[in-house]
């Protein structure tokens, strides 16, 4: 069951990002709770293509540093899964809140230090704050780890 999740996390993570992305917008677009000053085609377009950007520079530079980070801990039995004799499906569903909860600090971090806050507050700057922001944000911290 791991190994299948692995072989197609990216296709899963961009299904839910794109399931989840959906809703949001139709939801948006059909029960808006205020005005837009700027345009959600010019919004939501450079909020998507910092994604894009983001996560196609972290899949080139970043996975071979984490998936042989992995293979490493699990051929040397590190990890907390690896000590525990629990199901898969619980060490996946544990697995993915801790990461959440790991995201969730990152992005405590990225307001609190102030380096960190440089980068992160562009998110911060569009005015029009909306779902699409919120998750692309979100997205970018994902693709980070």
């Amino acid at each position: 069951m791991i190994e299948t999740i692995l072989e197609f996390e990216p296709a899963i993570r961009l299904t839910a990002f794109l399931g989840i992305l959906g809703a949001m917008a139709l939801w948006e677009i059909a029960a808006p709770r205020r005005r837009r000053d700027i345009p959600r085609v010019i919004r939501w377009t450079n909020n998507l293509a910092l994604v894009v950007i983001d996560t196609a520079i972290l899949r080139l530079t970043f996975p071979i540093l984490a998936v042989g980070l992995a293979v490493l801990a699990e051929e040397r039995g590190w990890g907390l899964f690896n000590v525990l004799d629990i199901p898969d499906w619980i060490a996946v569903i544990v697995s993915m809140l801790l990461l959440d909860l790991a995201i969730y600090f990152q992005h405590v971090m990225f307001h609190a230090i102030p380096a960190l806050w440089r980068l992160h507050r562009m998110h911060h700057a569009d005015l029009d704050f909306d779902g699409v922001v919120t998750l692309t944000c979100r997205q970018s911290a994902k693709a980070s780890r």
